[in-house]
């Protein structure tokens, strides 16, 4: 990851930490956007296929299946869980809104399994760092511990992170007060 940008000045918030360790952690994850007054976080991933209405219910399907298994395993019930297909020209972007309140760092680890296992060819993502098992252990609780602070805290900011070329971009897209 060459770098991360955000405007100079601005203090660098631990919602802004969060995203940029998703978007570091898992190169499957495209743009990362933070909505506030939803209170969710919105997954895009973009794939070098176009999806047929056929595929995209099963794909679907089989993530709605597993999170909802992961879900009833950890006990805690979502209130946000949408998927949206889009298409421009030859590629799909798949849109997963997810509630900040019960999004666990297993689930997003769940669902870039599922993306890498089922169109490891096809889903456009960052070369991965070779990082070691306790780096990777280490990020991931360090995720955790980032997805708990967010959950106590009021988001006034609507973010978006982009991962462009090796680097993640930061955006705050909140309208001036």
């Amino acid at each position: 990851m060459k770098g991360v940008f955000w405007k100079e000045g601005e203090s660098f918030t631990s919602s802004m930490s969060l995203i940029v360790s998703l978007l570091i952690r898992y190169p499957e994850i495209a743009t990362l956007k933070l909505i506030p007054e939803e209170q969710i976080f919105q997954f895009g991933f973009i794939f070098k296929r176009k999806f047929t209405p056929e595929e995209k219910k099963a794909f679907q399907e089989e993530l709605e299946l597993s999170l909802k298994a992961l879900t009833e395993l950890n006990r805690y019930h979502p209130k946000i869980m949408k998927f949206t297909f889009k298409r421009l020209k030859n590629f799909s972007f798949l849109e997963i809104k997810r509630d900040i309140a019960s999004l666990s760092q297993d689930e997003i680890s769940l669902i870039t399994r599922i993306i890498n296992h089922k169109y490891q060819g096809e889903i456009i993502k960052d070369a991965e760092d070779s990082m070691g098992e306790e780096e990777l252990i280490f990020q991931e609780e360090m995720i955790d511990h980032m997805l708990e602070d967010i959950k106590d805290s009021q988001q006034d900011k609507e973010l978006i992170g982009i991962r462009e070329e090796g680097r993640v971009m930061l955006f705050n897209h909140s309208d001036p007060p």
